[in-house]
């Protein structure tokens, strides 16, 4: 059977007629700001002390091949697929980036996407946006068709599984395929999607920036398949007998595909971006037990224990955690010692500290299902007993950098800064600000991408 699938169909027409002047003037403003900030996360992700970025761009000198793309934070270029492969790891290694989406890390996998494909296909700034915009467009709708309305169905990672069908979605926009290109790439990014949230066995945390990788680049390697005329599924976006749908969910919503199509424009339900370095289901939890700390000048020594409270089903990710990143007890028991929450807190384990052992003993993390009542964001209380018999409680609702709480233009550049200066030189950090304000005017992405190299 060739027929087409209707749903795959329809978002192969709808992609494969996407075009920037069809953006809202917000949607390219949204788009600008998720580029400049994910870059941020991607150079201080770019780190030496990131050893699996690391060994990924040492892997991609090794194999050789031509020199079409930096390697971000590096000093050289390797081929598309090796140098997506390592860039589209960094996305996600420090944890660092926001705007989020359906489920998904979506800006961790389509800006690396986007900017590596773009250096390589010598695309415009427009280009670039308008292949951004359709990541989302595309990812959001397949990840809410196949959302079974829990976390994690199934063991795999939406951020992964979806995020293939974005990178693909962005890569062949830069390539131009038709209609019947599209279907194939779907397909081929299709069959191949995967990504399980094992990694959260993972103390190096090394393979949870992989997963997101891996989807970077499997999902242009499908787009480069597909220009080249290879064949895919045509019906991956429907309702077949082994559909991604029993795969990666056990449901299946049809309609969220098509919802808004052309009217809707997904980049624009991006969910704000990060202050602190660590999972997003813990920054509510920060923000309030950093305010609570600020206005009582509390000492970590008073500190007779921490509770903190989430929604029931944001509880079981972030308790305990193995990994420091998700860990609330770690992250809390850190903060409330040193005010912040350092990159290096999560590359180095602090409960070596005797002291920060200690309160990350005392600390503790509990259901509320009040909290649940929050259905846009990651509501949390805490409450900091002192061993003086004083109690301070504080309820945060939506994090810092939230859209609901968002980051003034100048928090946002000097959060890029503080990231970024971390591997390139401040002047050079400052270029890629002033580029990324007039992004649509630029000719070619190399001339911003070129600058996140190291010198």
């Amino acid at each position: 059977m060739n027929v087409v699938g209707p749903y795959t169909q329809q978002m192969a027409a709808f992609a494969a007629a996407y075009r920037y002047e069809a953006l809202p003037p917000q949607a390219v403003a949204q788009a600008k700001e998720i580029v400049l900030d994910t870059i941020g996360a991607i150079l201080l992700g770019s780190r030496p002390d990131y050893k699996s970025v690391w060994t990924l761009g040492d892997q991609a000198r090794a194999d050789g091949g031509p020199a079409q793309c930096t390697v971000f934070g590096r000093d050289f270029k390797a081929p598309l697929l090796s140098a997506i492969l390592a860039n589209g790891t960094m996305g996600y290694a420090a944890d660092a980036e926001g705007a989020g989406a359906a489920r998904m890390h979506a800006g961790a996998v389509f800006v690396p996407t986007v900017l590596t494909v773009g250096e390589y296909a010598h695309a415009s700034g427009k280009k670039l946006i308008a292949a951004l915009a359709l990541a989302y467009d595309v990812a959001c709708r397949v990840s809410d068709a196949a959302d079974p309305g829990t976390p994690y169905p199934h063991s795999f990672h939406p951020s992964a599984v979806f995020g293939h069908f974005g990178a693909a979605a962005a890569a062949s926009h830069f390539f131009d395929l038709d209609e019947r290109q599209w279907v194939n790439a779907l397909g081929l990014a299709g069959i191949n999607a995967g990504g399980l949230i094992a990694w959260v066995d993972d103390p190096t945390e090394d393979s949870r920036g992989f997963v997101i990788g891996v989807a970077a680049q499997s999902g242009t390697r499908a787009a480069l398949l597909a220009q080249k005329g290879m064949g895919g599924p045509v019906r991956i976006l429907d309702d077949t007998k082994y559909s991604i749908y029993d795969a990666y969910a056990g449901a299946m919503h049809l309609e969220r595909l098509a919802k808004g199509l052309g009217t809707e424009y997904r980049i624009l339900e991006a969910d704000g971006y990060k202050p602190y370095p660590c999972c997003g289901d813990i920054h509510s939890g920060l923000d309030a037990l950093l305010s609570l700390r600020q206005k009582h000048a509390i000492r970590a020594e008073e500190i007779a224990g921490i509770t903190h409270w989430v929604k029931p089903v944001r509880h079981k990710v972030i308790d305990n955690n193995p990994l420091k990143s998700h860990n609330a007890q770690y992250i809390l028991a850190v903060a409330a010692t040193n005010g912040t929450i350092d990159p290096n807190d999560i590359l180095v384990d602090r409960r070596a500290d005797p002291a920060i052992a200690d309160l990350y003993r005392r600390t503790q993390l509990l259901p509320e299902p009040t909290l649940s009542e929050i259905t846009n964001n990651a509501p949390a209380i805490v409450e900091v007993r002192l061993r003086d018999g004083r109690t301070f409680k504080e309820r945060v609702n939506y994090r810092k950098g939230s859209s609901q709480n968002p980051f003034t233009a100048e928090e946002l550049r000097e959060k890029f800064l503080r990231w970024a200066t971390t591997r390139i030189p401040k002047e050079q950090a400052r270029r890629i600000v002033a580029l990324t304000e007039r992004l649509e005017e630029l000719r070619d992405v190399g001339e911003l991408v070129g600058l996140m190299a190291s010198r």
